[in-house]
């Protein structure tokens, strides 16, 4: 299953050969679509795995572009007869996004080790930069889709790939699916209500509420605003910040030192079901006045330096920051990257999480990330600042 990767233009499509047969029967694309050789080329890549097992996989922490997404892959999927699974490997961990989940009765599968990943025909990756499991399968199944809005690094093949750097969410990319396919959305129809919430809820979310949307997520707010339910998209939009995430943005106030336009924050050991507070911090502290870039970092459950980075710096680029300043381990897998505003990093400690002086664990990990941030902006490091 080839695919054909364009010159890097900021759109990477791969599409499949067109089937004459399917693209005879197939519904007609509706309405104005901006890249209808995008949509058939899906459309067949799902034709082609009628009737076969799709794993749909959520890699890192599962978000709420990235759960919409797996539902929308799963919706379109089961219109060719697809028995698809969606499995995610790390917790979901902030409220809203598990709330997420419940409300949707979304049926999302932890990988558990005695699954065996190997007896699906096919993998669909959705919100991900990269398209290798977290865990070692002896035979992984080929990649039927991948879809995505993040920065193109390749190193794959799939019968169908998508990736839009110029899309807010991936949400988006789908609601497109939806709308132009002739299987999209039904009024009245509770499941498809759902699955527009999610959307919708997606897309708000990697978009800052709409702030940071582009041409095709305002395209696809309304397409699904006339499916959605109104009292359950309001109900997952406004869950409370907890009290641990709340004394997280504390430590990272009293624990934040600023050089220029720039703040770094440490917040010290977080459990692994708070560890969405750190982004939260970063956030925050983003707001603070004269500051255009944040990183805020922790040890999650003993064993991973998590951090997380957002700017208003027009001069950076997230994603090729991070992996400049993180690098990559022994198998080529960068330790950070990102999009257009946002991005992440995790460093597993290794040896050095068998320490049990967390004070000087701390201390050691605290510095070698400040000082790594300092030296790429230029600036000495010097005692954190407590105002």
């Amino acid at each position: 299953m080839a695919s054909r990767q364009p010159a890097p233009t900021g759109e990477h499509v791969a599409l499949t050969a067109q089937n004459g047969d399917y693209a005879a029967s197939r519904p007609p694309i509706r309405g104005h679509c901006e890249a209808p050789e995008r949509l058939e080329a899906f459309l067949h890549a799902l034709e082609a795995a009628r009737g076969k097992r799709l794993l749909i996989v959520i890699k890192g922490h599962p978000d709420p572009d990235s759960i919409a997404s797996a539902i929308a892959q799963r919706h379109l999927s089961a219109e060719f007869e697809i028995e698809s699974t969606i499995v995610y490997f790390d917790q979901i961990s902030h409220p809203e996004n598990r709330a997420l989940v419940k409300s949707l009765d979304a049926d999302l599968r932890q990988y558990r080790e005695d699954m065996d990943l190997s007896a699906f025909d096919y993998m669909s990756f959705v919100d991900t930069q990269t398209a290798h499991l977290p865990v070692r399968v002896a035979q992984p199944p080929a990649i039927l889709t991948f879809v995505d809005h993040h920065k193109y690094v390749g190193g794959f093949e799939s019968a169908f790939t998508d990736i839009r750097e110029d899309a807010g969410a991936t949400s988006s990319i789908y609601a497109e699916y939806l709308e132009h396919s002739g299987l999209g959305l039904r009024m009245g129809n509770s499941t498809d209500a759902r699955l527009a919430t999610a959307l919708m809820h997606g897309i708000r979310t990697d978009t800052d509420n709409l702030l940071l949307a582009r041409p095709i997520d305002f395209r696809a707010g309304a397409y699904l605003r006339q499916f959605i339910d109104g009292d359950l998209l309001r109900l997952i939009s406004k869950q409370s910040i907890t009290a641990r995430t709340m004394e997280i943005i504390q430590r990272g106030l009293n624990n934040k030192a600023i050089r220029g336009t720039f703040l770094v924050a440490g917040v010290g050991f977080v459990r692994e079901e708070d560890r969405d507070g750190i982004a939260q911090t970063s956030d925050f502290l983003l707001r603070h006045e004269g500051i255009e870039t944040a990183v805020v970092f922790g040890i999650v459950n003993g064993d991973v330096v998590d951090g997380s980075l957002r700017t208003n710096s027009p001069t950076i680029d997230p994603d090729g920051w991070l992996k400049t300043l993180f690098g990559a381990d022994s198998a080529g897998r960068h330790y950070g990257g990102g999009r257009r505003n946002k991005g992440g990093f995790r460093i597993p400690l290794g040896l050095f999480a068998r320490c049990r002086d967390r004070e000087a664990l701390w201390a050691i990990g605290k510095k070698t990330i400040e000082d790594l941030v300092f030296e790429k902006i230029g600036v000495e490091n010097e005692k954190s600042e407590a105002s």
